[in-house]
This record gives C-alpha cells, structure tokens and sequence, in this order.
C-alpha cells in the first residue's frame, strides 16, 4: 500500500470519526438535557473509571495508552458542552456578582507601597505592617479596600496578597502596571465585592486538584478548550494538606460572557477547591 493510499484510508477513517463525533454530541445534549431538570452532576469520575476500565479491556497492549488518552478526551469535550448547556437550561451560576466597580476612597497599604499609588489618595490611606493588617483594617470597616504590589514581573509574586485574598473574602476590581526601577510590577486595588465590568479582561482564580494523575493536565486542557490564555499561573503549597497545592492563575478573559460562566462552572465541579479571586481590566 502507498503512502496516498494510507492516506486516503486516514481521511475515510476521520470521516467516521467525525459522524460518530456528531452523534455523541447529540446524545450529551440528551443528557445535559436530563441533568438539568433532575439536578444531577455532570462529573462522576467513577463511572467514568468503569467505562474506561470496560473499553479499554480488549485493546492490544501498545496501543492501549493513547486509546485510554483518546476516551479520556471525548469525555472532557463531552462534559465541557453539558457544563455550556445546563446553564443555558438551568440558572445555576454559582458564583454571585455585581455588575459595576462600588465607588472605593480608603485604601490600606503597606507603608512600603504608599507612594505607589495615586497622589490624590495616599493622603486617605490607612497604613499596615503586613497583608494580613491590610485585610484586617477592610474587616473591620477602617479602609472599604485594600492595594498591594501582587507581582514583580520577572521577579515574583507576592504570596502574602494571594494568601489574603483567598482567606479573606476579597476581590481584585483593578489593576495598574507601574514602571519602577526599570522593571514592571503589577499594583492591585481589592474589596469585599466581586464586580464584573464589561470592559474587564481579567480573571484571578486559584484552585486545587484533585489527588490523581493528570489532574493538573485536565484542567490546564480544559482552560485552552474555551480558548483562554493564562497570563500567569504559579504554585503554592497547601499546608491543610500532604502532597498538594494550590494553583493561582489569571485567565485572560471576561467574566461575564456565557462561555467563560461555562468554564468557571466546570473549574468548580472538577477541582478539590476553587475560587474566583476577582475580575479587573489590565493593560501590560
């Protein structure tokens, strides 16, 4: 057999793919369908397990990986669509929002970090020593919001504005690249309320995975599957557990289109944790 030939066998073969391809769909658009009436979840990674354990029984050894891969994937796709559909079928965002910035005039800083914000404010912020006296003082209503350099870019990131953000309750509503020094960093205004404006481009999550193999890939893959790119992305070690960590990202993307309420829908059914940390718009 020729090489044209075997070609010609590969683009027969891919047009079966495809048609099956269709009609799975169609079959999850039946179940999403289903889902979203009884309440039921879309991800059961046991079963799953089943289905995988029962296809893959009576595949030859040294193909027997990549087709464990290929059902592996047509799964993700098939639970992607269902996750876009029950919302579309069901209000059942789980995430609340406002849909305008709150109006924000006291700020709480480290002292280190006054003089990088605006000159028309530093003259009401309120000073901390650390990132958890900054929380604090928006805790207990002597500053309505808080700001903080949460990256060096090329340098770091600040883990002690991460690590209050997700304990605390507070969002990120802005973001301003300053110039200092000759090198970029990323100043961020946070507060207690979770807006999402529809000129904003950013998202800040952090999430856990799950404890088994290729979770991390999963949820990576899931992300590009909507077309989203990670502006940032690094690991802290999560101490309320052995072996894990959590994962901060910064999505590329608004939080209000119907696509990406899908991907932040299925980051928290698919994920051992999850939360949004803020929307803001941020120009590099």
């Amino acid at each position: 057999m020729t090489l044209e030939e075997v070609r010609r066998n590969i683009d027969r073969v891919d047009g079966e793919i495809k048609r099956l391809f269709k009609e799975r769909m169609e079959l999850a658009d039946n179940v999403a369908r289903v889902k979203a009436e009884t309440g039921d979840v879309i991800y059961k990674p046991d079963r799953e397990e089943v289905i995988i354990n029962t296809l893959t029984a009576d595949v030859d050894d040294n193909i027997k990986r990549e087709y464990t891969a290929l059902i592996k994937r047509i799964m993700e796709v098939s639970r992607k669509y269902q996750y876009g559909r029950t919302l579309e079928l069901r209000d059942c965002f789980p995430v609340q929002y406002e849909e305008h910035e709150p109006e924000l005039k006291t700020p709480a800083m480290l002292d280190r970090e006054v003089h990088l914000c605006d000159e028309d404010l530093r003259a009401s912020v309120v000073v901390a020593d650390t990132f958890e006296g900054v929380a604090e003082l928006i805790n207990n209503g002597s500053a309505d919001c808080g700001m903080g350099v949460i990256e060096d870019i090329g340098y770091g990131v600040s883990d002690a504005l991460h690590d209050i953000l997700t304990g605390n309750g507070l969002y990120i509503c802005r973001c301003k690249v300053i110039n200092e020094d000759g090198h970029k960093k990323k100043l961020v205004t946070f507060s207690e309320h979770l807006a999402a404006e529809e000129e904003h481009n950013r998202i800040k999550i952090m999430f856990v995975c799950k404890n088994h193999s290729g979770s991390l890939g999963s949820v990576l893959s899931m992300i590009a599957d909507y077309g989203v790119n990670l502006t940032e992305i690094h690991s802290v070690p999560y101490t309320n557990t052995d072996w894990n960590y959590r994962i901060y990202a910064e999505l590329n993307a608004n939080f209000r289109r119907k696509d990406i309420k899908a991907l932040i829908f299925q980051l928290i059914n698919e994920t051992e944790e999850f939360k949004v940390l803020g929307s803001y718009c941020c120009n590099e």
